[in-house]
């Protein structure tokens, strides 16, 4: 995946890792303002929300921080992706990512949820390969 470049997301300044364990990371935003991003604003003409795609990319954003020193983690697979409710303009994001060993790769639980409650949820998978991590990460030029 790649940098998630819409302003609408976050900026480098506002992505925050809350948790980061052997198992698990879990990582923070705030969605901008619709009228800062044509991708919040045109998603659905006169119903401002954040694409689900982002939602996704919040997920692997925290996988990638906890990713082991060496190791780049690359999506291989989404085994399910369930969208609760819209995330809105000016909310607050959570991304969680449980992850697994399985075999040669992980299997990463990830959910999504802003202030205003549970927004997706979601099962990917990945496999580690060796090398510097790729400039990924939320801001990243």
């Amino acid at each position: 995946m790649t940098a998630i470049s819409t302003r609408a997301v976050a900026n480098a300044t506002d992505l925050e890792v809350i948790r980061l364990g052997a198992d698990s990371a879990a990582v923070a935003f705030s969605v901008a303002a619709a009228s800062a991003d044509p991708a919040v604003a045109g998603h659905y003409p006169g119903f401002p929300v954040l694409p689900g795609l982002f939602l996704v990319e919040a997920v692997d954003h925290a996988v990638r921080h906890w990713a082991p020193p060496g190791q780049v983690p690359e999506l291989v697979g989404m085994d399910r992706c369930r969208f609760h409710q819209p995330v809105h303009p000016g909310d607050r994001v959570f991304a969680e990512a449980a992850v697994s060993r399985d075999g040669d790769g992980l299997v990463v639980r990830g959910s999504v949820a802003s202030n205003r409650g549970r927004a997706a949820d979601l099962r990917l998978r990945y496999r580690l390969v060796d090398g510097p991590p790729a400039a990924t990460h939320i801001g990243a030029e």
